[in-house]
Formats: C-alpha cells, sequence, structure tokens
C-alpha cells in the first residue's frame, strides 16, 4: 500500500474532499439534531429523545408501626371503659402477611385504568408510569413494598412523575377510607420509604450519525481517485544517457581475454 501515493492523489482533489468532509460533518449532525422554530427564533433540538427512570418505595403498613414490635399485643375483647366515662378499644394490628396481600392489590390498582387515567392528566409529557411489587432476593418473598416506577425524557421529569403517581395514589386509598367511613385506627396506611435518584436507561444512538460520515467520506474518497483515473498523468520520462564510445584499444584487451579462455 503505497500511502504517498494517496495522499498524492487526495491533495491533488483537495476542493472535492473539503468538501465532502463538510457535507459528512452537516448530514452527520443533521441526523442527531434538528432545526425548528421557538418563538419566532431558530432552536435545536435533538431526534431522539433520552429516557430517565425513577423510584419511589411505598410501605403497606397500619398505625401503631407492627413492624417495630416483636410481639404483636391481643387486642381487648371489649372496650375499656375510662375514668371520664368515655370508653376505648386497644389498638389491633392485621396479620403482617394481609400487608404483602394489599402490595399486590394496590400494585394492580395503580396499573388500571381508573388510576392511569387520573395520573395521565398531571405527568408530564411522554412521561410513562407504572407498578411492581418488592420481593426479598434473598428468599424470593414478598415484602408488603410497592415501587411506583416512572419513565420520562429528562431526570426532573421522572423524579417528579415518581413522586406525583405515588402522592395521587395515596390520596386516592385516604378519600376512599373517608368515603367508607373506616375508622382511623383500622385504615391502611401508605408510607413514602424512599424516591431513587433517576437513572438513564436509553441513551441516545449516535450509529446513524457514524454510519452517514463514513459513508460520505468513503464516496468521497472514491469520487477522487475516479477523476484520478480518468485523467491519468503523465510523467516526463528522462533521456538516456549516450553510451560512451569504446577506444580500439580495449576492444583488441577484450579480445584477448576471450581467446585465452578456456575452451
Amino acid at each position: 500500500m503505497d500511502l504517498n501515493l494517496y495522499f498524492r492523489v487526495l491533495w491533488r482533489h483537495r476542493l472535492i474532499v473539503a468538501v465532502g468532509t463538510v457535507l459528512a460533518i452537516a448530514l452527520a449532525f443533521a441526523s442527531l439534531v434538528k432545526v425548528g422554530f421557538a418563538d419566532g427564533a431558530p432552536a435545536l433540538s435533538y431526534r431522539q429523545q433520552e429516557t430517565w427512570q425513577s423510584t419511589t418505595r411505598l410501605l403497606v403498613t397500619q398505625e401503631g408501626f407492627p413492624w417495630g414490635r416483636s410481639v404483636l399485643p391481643v387486642a381487648s375483647p371489649a372496650p375499656v371503659q375510662r375514668t371520664g366515662g368515655s370508653a376505648s378499644s386497644k389498638l389491633e394490628f392485621a396479620d403482617p402477611t394481609r400487608f404483602t396481600g394489599l402490595a399486590a392489590l394496590y400494585t394492580q390498582l395503580i396499573n388500571g385504568d381508573l388510576i392511569q387515567r387520573r395520573v395521565r392528566k398531571v405527568l408530564p409529557p411522554g412521561a410513562v408510569l407504572g407498578a411492581a411489587t418488592v420481593t426479598d432476593p434473598g428468599v424470593n418473598q414478598a415484602l408488603p413494598l410497592i415501587d411506583v416506577v416512572s419513565l420520562a425524557h429528562t431526570p426532573a421529569d421522572a423524579e417528579r412523575a415518581s413522586r406525583t403517581a405515588a402522592d395521587l395514589f395515596r390520596s386516592y386509598i385516604a378519600q376512599q377510607q373517608t368515603s367508607a367511613g373506616i375508622p382511623p385506627s383500622q385504615r391502611v396506611l401508605l408510607q413514602v420509604v424512599s424516591t431513587k435518584a433517576p437513572t438513564l436507561t436509553k441513551a441516545r444512538k449516535k450509529t446513524l450519525a457514524i454510519v452517514t460520515f463514513l459513508a460520505v467520506m468513503i464516496a468521497t474518497v472514491g469520487l477522487a481517485f475516479i477523476l484520478e483515473n480518468m485523467r491519468p498523468r503523465v510523467r516526463a520520462v528522462e533521456p538516456l544517457a549516450p553510451a560512451t564510445p569504446v577506444s580500439a584499444a580495449e576492444k583488441r584487451h577484450a579480445a584477448a581475454r576471450y581467446s585465452d579462455g578456456p575452451a
């Protein structure tokens, strides 16, 4: 491979190479970014959107923090009469496995049409919401936890969508409890455990830009060599030096050496 020859060809067609390089860069840039108008002024925007994910985790529990007790107290069978004459019942704690079942039920409610329609009204454009139950990876056992997962085009929108959806569902459950007349001591509580920082799940792909740039550059180099072959350059050949005349003495000396040689 004669690289010097290739470089000389490209240099002779440098105008075509320069135009092709500029065109390759422009097309690669156009495959990533599009030009529009915002408020009457030109604006650039990406053709592809990133996807960010954020998760808000809810704990299904009840009043009195049963998860902090080693032994659940036994409920009083009858109301306890206080000195002032008012009666009150001792707080009862549900079976912990019930909260795991409620977490699975609430997950289906969040993914259902009723909650999804309400959530879409407050979600950012392009955001998607879903919910999933949480399991203990060590024993593969369901936990009384719900992950409210949101997908959006920016980190801020993903986090806001997750928090908003979790708060909306908590408000919905509270409204249903109030409408049903459930005493506060018997209500299920949904507590926010954490909100994970948004993570990038789908980045913008640059494959099209790279392929476009390489394709235009290959076509440009190929055009340069095609033009070079269509108009080959003829190199001037240097004339041969005239032969030095042989003297008579040299001729006799050569003849003598030939005659003295072996037969």
